[in-house]
C-alpha cells in the first residue's frame, strides 16, 4: 500500500509550545459558570477543551439558553483560547528534525496536511517560524472541519479537501485523540513519543502499533514499511 498523503497533528508532534492549557481552561470554566453553568461540574485538568464545550452546550439545551447568549459566550471562549495559543508562539520550538522530515516527505510528492484543534493563525505562524509553511497543502484549525478530532468528520473532511480517500493517507500524532481520529475514519495511524504526558498520552498507557520516538524517524519508517 502506497500513501498519497500524510495528515499531521501540530502541538507535540511537530512543535513544542508552552501553552498553559490548564490556565486557559480555568478561564473558560469561570466564564461558563458566570453564565449559569453548574459550579464544580467542569474540570480544567480532567477534561479537554472540546469536552468542556460539549458539556456546556448540553447544559445550554437544558437551560434553553437563548441563541444570542450562546453565540456571545462562544465568541468570548474563542478569544480566551486564541490568545493563549498566540502568546506561546514566541517561545515555541521545533521537535528536533521535524522540518527536515517534512521536507523529505514533500520530496516524495506526498500531499501534506495539518489537522489541529488549535487556532488557524497559530498553526500558520508556527509553521512559518519553522520555515515549512509552504510545504503544506492544507492547514485546518479549530472549527475548520465539520467535527473536531477525535470525531470522524475531522479526517474525512481533510482527505476530501486533499482529493484523496482515507485509504490513501496516514495520520501522525502524539495523543490518543489523534489515534481515535484515525480509528474512527479508518486510516493508518502512526504515533510519536513526543507528547507532553509520555505514555499517559495513550489509552491504558499502551502506545499504538506504529510508534516512533519522534517525527524525525517518519520518512525512513514509511520507506521501510513500503508506504512510500
Amino acid at each position: 500500500m502506497k500513501l498519497k498523503g500524510i495528515i499531521f497533528d501540530l502541538d507535540s508532534t511537530l512543535i513544542q509550545a508552552h501553552i498553559d492549557f490548564v490556565d486557559m481552561k480555568k478561564h473558560m470554566i469561570t466564564l461558563l459558570e458566570k453564565h449559569g453553568h453548574p459550579s464544580g461540574t467542569l474540570s480544567p485538568t480532567d477534561q479537554t477543551t472540546v469536552k468542556i464545550m460539549e458539556n456546556a452546550k448540553q447544559e445550554w439545551e437544558k437551560q434553553e439558553k437563548p441563541r444570542e447568549e450562546r453565540e456571545a459566550i462562544v465568541e468570548q471562549i474563542e478569544k480566551i483560547m486564541n490568545q493563549g495559543e498566540l502568546n506561546a508562539i514566541t517561545d515555541l520550538t521545533e521537535i528536533e528534525g521535524a522540518s527536515q522530515a517534512i521536507k523529505k516527505l514533500k520530496e516524495k510528492s506526498l500531499q501534506l496536511a495539518i489537522l489541529t484543534r488549535s487556532h488557524h493563525a497559530y498553526a500558520v505562524q508556527s509553521l512559518q517560524k519553522l520555515g515549512i509553511y509552504n510545504e503544506f497543502d492544507i492547514i485546518l484549525g479549530r472549527h475548520e472541519t465539520p467535527e473536531p478530532k477525535p470525531y470522524k468528520g475531522a479526517i474525512d473532511h481533510t482527505v476530501k479537501l486533499m482529493n484523496l480517500s482515507v485509504n490513501d493517507v496516514a495520520m501522525i500524532g502524539d495523543h490518543q485523540i489523534d489515534r481515535d481520529s484515525a480509528i474512527n475514519s479508518g486510516c493508518i495511524f502512526i504515533g510519536v513519543a513526543t507528547g507532553r504526558r509520555g505514555l499517559r498520552s495513550w489509552k491504558d498507557e499502551q502506545p499504538p502499533e506504529h510508534f516512533l520516538a519522534s517525527v524525525v524517524e517518519l520518512p525512513a519508517y514509511l520507506a521501510s514499511k513500503g508506504f512510500i
